[in-house]
């Protein structure tokens, strides 16, 4: 004789349903997403990869904009404040990009290619002694840097 529990248990749903799938999987050649409601912030990594990318692309704009995100956020990554002082260079910005590849220089001071932005940008503000100790530090830290001895010779 069956306990009132095991008569329950028996007639109870558990609520599962199964559907039949009108195709084997093998013959699915694509690959299959799953996507959830809990959509995942980028890490700091990929936003500034994404920068980058923008920048290498010529999306100035969209690089622009993440530089300063990641800058406003708090990021120290030396190579942001670099690319967003090159960017400022290119929009007349002299001075904001002046203190932007300071910022890369001092996070870190082995950055020749950043010793090199600095020397251009002293140039044009008009700073040629400036630059030129720039471009020495720049060439001090890589000695075959081409570009930093021709922007010293100019």
């Amino acid at each position: 004789m069956k306990s009132d529990k095991q008569e329950n248990r028996k007639n109870k749903t558990t609520g599962v349903k199964i559907f039949s799938v009108p195709f084997a999987l093998g013959e699915i050649k694509e690959n299959i997403t799953i996507t959830t409601n809990n959509p995942s912030k980028p890490s700091n990594e990929e936003l500034i990869n994404q920068a980058f990318k923008f920048h290498l692309e010529g999306n100035i704009r969209e690089a622009a904009k993440l530089y300063q995100y990641c800058i406003n956020q708090g990021f120290n990554d030396h190579q942001v404040f670099s690319n967003y002082g090159v960017i400022l260079q290119n929009l007349g910005k002299l001075k904001e990009a002046e203190l932007s590849t300071r910022k890369a220089i001092q996070l870190k001071p082995d950055f020749a290619e950043a010793h090199s932005n600095l020397g251009k940008i002293l140039r044009d503000l008009g700073k040629s002694e400036e630059a030129a100790i720039s471009y020495r530090k720049a060439i001090a830290l890589k000695p075959d840097f081409a570009e930093a001895h021709s922007n010293l010779g100019n």
